[in-house]
């Protein structure tokens, strides 16, 4: 049974892979036994990131990108591509956040947040796919969302349309790219204790606040999210597709409030 999880033999591209979530995520790809292909634009930070999975007796390549680029995504994957033979798993995770009142904002940040969180995300998908297509070996497409995706924060236009963008183009590439054993999920992360969280986290009573309305009653843990992706990428969801899958402490799902004492 536990075959099923297993990546041994597989090729997963992540982005965001330097920090954040993105980090214990690859490192959990690499501990499934993928070949990790580590993508950021901080190539020291990268090496460290694959100096750890190599100390654990794991494999994973660099490879540097400003993910606002377009020829260097589409000219990184195809190398990874000639390099490594193939590619199986493609996980789309990097992503930016701006709080900006609405009366406040200004199109070139919702354009930033656009092209950093979706466009590229496309743009990933789309080589990744063709790779997958032309080997004929299926893949794995996971797209990062929020728990944001299919609910609204305020201040947070820009996040809030991007992730709930996400879920429409990953749905899409669903309906596509399943006829060639292509699937396309969503992981929607709650909140999390990470460096991008790290102006909001500051706030006096804010962890508190979020806590107190998470049925789990605290924010998660970066490490909780490996499950769920190894789930996604691995052969145990082989007919899961389309999907959003939150792990968010039930905050998505349910409604809660302190009552005083």
């Amino acid at each position: 049974m536990l075959e099923l999880f297993s990546l041994k033999g597989k090729v997963a591209v992540i982005t965001g892979a330097s920090r954040g979530l993105g980090k214990p995520m690859a490192k959990g790809l690499a501990a499934a036994g993928a070949h990790v292909v580590l993508i950021a634009r901080d190539r020291q930070k990268l090496e460290s990131v694959a100096a750890e999975i190599a100390d654990e007796g794991r494999q994973a390549t660099v490879l540097p990108l400003d993910l606002a680029n377009e020829d260097e995504i589409r000219t990184g994957i195809r190398k990874v591509a000639g390099d490594l033979g193939h590619i199986d798993i493609c996980v789309n995770n990097a992503g930016i956040i701006n709080w900006q009142p609405v009366l406040e904002s200004d199109l070139g940040d919702l354009e930033q947040i656009m092209d950093t969180n979706v466009r590229a995300t496309f743009i990933m998908a789309q080589e990744c796919a063709a790779v997958m297509k032309a080997g004929g070996r299926g893949g794995r497409i996971v797209n990062t969302g929020s728990v944001l995706s299919t609910i609204g924060r305020a201040k947070l236009h820009g996040y809030c349309t991007s992730k709930a963008a996400i879920v429409g183009l990953t749905r899409s590439l669903a309906a596509e790219l399943g006829r060639d054993n292509i699937t396309a999920n969503v992981i929607a992360p709650g909140y999390f204790v990470t460096d991008i969280n790290a102006s909001v986290t500051s706030r006096a009573g804010y962890v508190e606040a979020v806590s107190g309305v998470t049925p789990m009653e605290r924010w998660g843990r970066p490490e909780e999210l490996v499950g769920t992706l190894v789930y996604l990428a691995s052969d145990a969801s082989s007919f899961v597709t389309g999907q959003v899958i939150h792990v968010d402490g039930g905050l998505s799902a349910t409604f809660t409030f302190q009552l005083a004492a």
